[in-house]
């Protein structure tokens, strides 16, 4: 895998989350068109005990055929894995229809289709392709900046910063949900990566999920304590999430 996390975070020059409210950009994706109705996953893994996972959590197994239905998906992009025992786990991007099954072909691969050579040349195209999504995104053009973000990723796909930042792009167009996904997409790749904890915190405090925001926000300030920014999360959530509590008391 190659690994970006210090040339990234120099070329992104650290847009962050603090720059969230300070870019005036219009929500732009498919939360405010997708409704509230939900999607199915058909698995077809052809392999019996294959472990599943829909963005980083848990999601069954296959049965005895190797078949597995993941239901009650939100109708944008998700993160499925497949685990299977002998074989490398592998990673697909889906985004099913609400009221819709969609069919996944997770057979056992070939291996890499590329040779070492097309690898490296494949690579060499990810710096040019980063700074123009940097710039794109500068410019709030945020669909254009997460299309060459998918390339990057698409080049890529085990690198937990392009994850992040996908998710901070998508969070600067209020898109809270593909934003948690990203997130937790850059999570497993990088448990450590406190910017990603810290994005993923920011995205389930706008989905209205105070409790797992501020057990985001702390583990960020765990990761990296001497972060300001922090720890300045993680205090404001508490204090929301302590006057919630103190709302609920007062109604018994």
């Amino acid at each position: 895998m190659l690994s970006l996390r210090q040339p990234w975070r120099s070329a992104v020059a650290a847009l962050g989350l603090g720059a969230l409210a300070a870019i005036p950009v219009p929500a732009f994706g498919s939360e405010q068109r997708g409704g509230s109705e939900l999607a199915q996953v058909r698995v077809h893994a052809r392999r019996g005990g294959c472990a599943l996972f829909l963005d980083n959590v848990p999601a069954g197994k296959t049965d005895a055929q190797g078949e597995a239905l993941i239901q009650n998906i939100g109708p944008i992009e998700h993160y499925i894995h497949v685990d299977c025992r002998g074989g490398a786990e592998q990673a697909f991007l889906v985004a099913p229809r609400a009221g819709e099954a969609l069919d996944l072909d997770a057979g056992p691969t070939k291996g890499p289709t590329l040779t070492p050579e097309e690898a490296v040349e494949a690579r060499l195209k990810l710096e040019p392709l980063i700074k123009e999504a940097v710039q794109l995104r500068a410019q709030g053009r945020l669909e254009e900046a997460v299309a060459r973000l998918r390339e990057v990723a698409n080049l890529d796909p085990e690198n937990s910063d392009l994850h992040r930042e996908l998710g901070i792009t998508f969070l600067l167009g209020k898109e809270w949900k593909r934003g948690r996904v990203e997130m937790l997409e850059a999570i497993r790749h990088d448990p450590t990566d406190a910017d990603a904890h810290n994005g993923l915190g920011y995205a389930l405090e706008k989905m209205g999920d105070l409790d797992d925001a501020l057990s985001e926000y702390r583990t960020a300030t765990h990761l990296e304590p001497d972060d300001p920014s922090y720890r300045q999360h993680y205090f404001d959530a508490l204090t929301k999430v302590a006057a919630k509590q103190g709302e609920k008391s007062q109604k018994k």
